[in-house]
């Protein structure tokens, strides 16, 4: 999540599969994207690091190892690469999870340390961590402190919920590790303690909140801050509401919760993946030729990718006033045809039936960013000659459907 060109590593890159919710399919994604990186080359280590139910081996097709992190963080062996083993794939080897994960579910905080200190030194291109399900203080250490963090989802309510909460702690989790390390510990914990436990606050008003007590220190915490950019993968894609839900969910993380995530792309529902996986067989060397194997190498492209040329600054409070092509998260000068595919993409990210918007329980809001959008074409449209789209009531707030005398052209 550093937002810096890709260059010969000093130290192995380290990225995280997470997301909150059990069953999204994690796993799979964590094999298929070590198994396309190291067939182009890369030296890579899958790392299974859901300790509390292990089952990355299962996803590879392999037997459990004789060998596992519990060993080595119970220090049964000194040194982690005795519990690296080989998976079959050229350049990509597994350190297994807990053989017995009773006793090894909760991490030590000197245990987390030691562990984060030799996973960064392993000899390797990429160590991929396939982290557990759920709001662990270990799941949101392992995912705040890598360098790439990919949230993997399903195209459902529930997990587009549990999506923004696991966003939102993990941000937290990152701001507790950077004061800890910047030196301002004390003055994060004076801020969060004043706030609503149920809430967990936009990062841009925690920031604020932090300003007002020390400008250095906000300053300082927002350049770091900034490389917080998650990845986000949409798993079983059925139809294109489910893929253009990624879209949706970028600009309204960015907008509504006020931290900046990357669509790195859906992924085709395929029945064949559970055969796979049934049967103990990777899928992505199973069969390297279907849709779903050439978006999953596509999604590994993307998160591999440099991101500083995509990634947008960390977004903070937008002015009433604000720029229609900012609104529109539209370049300055860009064509009519670009202004109307983006206003076409915010129209369906913020109707009021929005899969991507629903979960932040948040219609004020919703309509009032439904009016500046609104403002917003106008002016881009009006200047530049933008044909109108066709009316999108669904998107009006239910008074405004009522009353209307006619059909508008916009949300």
């Amino acid at each position: 999540m550093f937002k810096h060109p890709r260059a010969i590593p000093a130290r192995p890159q380290v990225w995280a599969v997470g997301g909150g919710k059990g069953g999204t399919g994690k796993s799979l994604v964590a094999a298929s994207l070590g198994i396309h990186l190291a067939q182009m080359g890369r030296r890579v280590i899958l790392v299974d690091g859901d300790l509390g139910a292990p089952n990355l081996h299962t996803v590879l097709g392999l037997d459990p190892p004789a060998v596992a992190l519990s060993d080595f963080v119970k220090r049964r062996f000194e040194s982690i690469e005795t519990v690296v083993s080989d998976t079959g794939v050229p350049r990509l080897s597994l350190i297994s999870g807990a053989r017995n994960s009773l006793d090894i579910e909760s991490l030590k905080h000197f245990q987390k340390s030691r562990l984060l200190r030799v996973l960064m030194a392993l000899p390797a291109d990429v160590v991929l961590l396939d982290l557990g399900a759920g709001t662990s203080v270990n799941v949101l250490d392992l995912f705040s402190l890598a360098d790439r963090g990919l949230l993997v989802i399903l195209p459902e309510p529930t997990s587009v919920e549990n999506c923004y909460r696991f966003l939102r702690a993990a941000f937290l989790r990152r701001l507790y590790h950077l004061g800890r390390t910047l030196g301002y510990q004390s003055i994060i914990d004076l801020v969060m303690e004043h706030r609503d436990q149920s809430d967990d606050g936009r990062p841009s008003e925690i920031l604020e909140e932090i300003a007002r007590i020390d400008s250095c220190a906000a300053e300082a915490l927002s350049s770091h801050v900034e490389a917080f950019v998650p990845h986000l993968v949409i798993n079983q894609v059925r139809s294109h509401e489910d893929e253009s839900l990624g879209e949706s969910m970028e600009w309204v993380s960015e907008r509504f919760v006020r931290i900046p995530i990357h669509y790195a792309g859906g992924i085709p529902y395929d029945p064949t993946l559970v055969q796979c996986v049934k049967g103990r067989r990777p899928y992505l060397a199973e069969y390297p030729r279907t849709r779903t194997a050439e978006m999953l190498r596509a999604v590994a492209e993307s998160v591999d990718s440099p991101p500083g040329a995509t990634v947008r600054p960390f977004p903070g409070p937008w002015a009433a006033g604000a720029d229609a092509y900012r609104t529109l998260d539209v370049l300055p000068g860009a064509r009519p045809d670009e202004i109307l595919r983006a206003y076409m993409r915010l129209r369906r990210a913020l109707r009021s039936d929005s899969p991507a918007l629903a979960p932040l329980a948040c219609e004020t809001e919703r309509i009032a960013t439904v009016a500046e959008v609104e403002r917003a074409f106008r002016k881009l449209s009006s200047n530049l000659s933008v044909p109108a789209p066709r009316p999108d009531r669904a998107a009006l707030p239910a008074n405004v459907r009522r009353f209307r005398g006619g059909p508008s052209p916009v949300a």
